[in-house]
């Protein structure tokens, strides 16, 4: 199973279509979106009739919000009234994984633009999460605009807030989540997720897939892509054994100007 989670940027570059770039490149099997538009004004209604479901709700007074598509699994949404558009949620009651169907909630979330600081934003949702899980395997995927992995090495330029240390530590003792790209590369310094014109070398990590602990032993790989041509892009690889999943973290740089990152999850039923 291929999951990617994508960042369109103000519902995409013009003269782009994100979503059709996004299943034509990835061929997913769900995706995860943040500051997009409807679907339907990106695909073709046989387009979006490979899909076999979709939930989309836009921000209250703008064009875009957050989406989550899946290819072969009924999405019942999951409504946080709080955070309409900003976070979208549902539940699969039959998603395989390693071989085996199970309840699995899905939230794709995007930590949102305000007045209140991002983390007391990401607590919120969190406890809004948290009200509505029935200890299910659960993965959360998206932009939380704030750093979403430890950070590890006392060297390295930018450093773990307190408020990110505490909200790691309550994804993982509470919901059981973890990062995935750092699960699988505990030493390695988190990769920068958002690249803006003012700084492209700092490695703000923002974007991430969380997933259940109960997932990880089905997790494989996580690589990062180099770049191709003028921008990077990544590539993914379908984890073919039983009973395996294949994370890959990637995300794309447009024309130097501030882009969101893209993260990909294979998971194998």
């Amino acid at each position: 199973m291929n999951i990617v989670s994508y960042n369109l940027h103000f519902g995409g570059d013009k003269g782009t279509n994100s979503w059709q770039q996004i299943i034509q490149e990835f061929t997913p099997d769900i995706v995860f979106a943040q500051e997009s538009f409807s679907l339907n004004e990106y695909l073709l209604e046989d387009d979006l009739a490979q899909f076999k479901d979709h939930v989309w709700f836009p921000v209250p007074e703008r064009k875009w919000g957050s989406a989550i598509l899946s290819k072969n699994y009924q999405l019942e949404p999951i409504s946080l009234p709080e955070y309409d558009g900003w976070v979208v949620g549902a539940r699969i009651a039959d998603l395989k994984i390693g071989g085996i169907e199970q309840s699995t909630m899905v939230f794709s979330i995007h930590a949102p633009s305000t007045k209140i600081p991002y983390e007391r934003h990401v607590n919120l949702i969190i406890d809004e999460i948290t009200k509505r899980w029935g200890n299910t395997p659960m993965i959360l995927a998206g932009d939380f605009n704030l750093t979403t992995a430890a950070i590890m090495n006392p060297t390295e330029k930018l450093k773990n807030t307190d408020g990110e240390i505490k909200i790691l530590d309550r994804l993982q003792s509470e919901l059981g989540l973890i990062n995935a790209w750092q699960h699988l590369h505990p030493n390695d310094d988190p990769p920068q997720t958002l690249r803006w014109t003012g700084n492209k070398t700092t490695p703000y990590h923002c974007d991430a897939i969380f997933l259940s602990e109960t997932l990880l032993p089905h997790l494989v790989n996580a690589k990062i892509p180099h770049e191709i041509e003028k921008r990077q892009v990544g590539e993914l690889w379908a984890a073919k054994s039983a009973g395996k999943c294949l994370f890959r973290f990637v995300y794309i740089d447009d024309n130097g100007i501030s882009m969101e990152a893209q993260v990909n999850t294979i998971l194998a039923g």
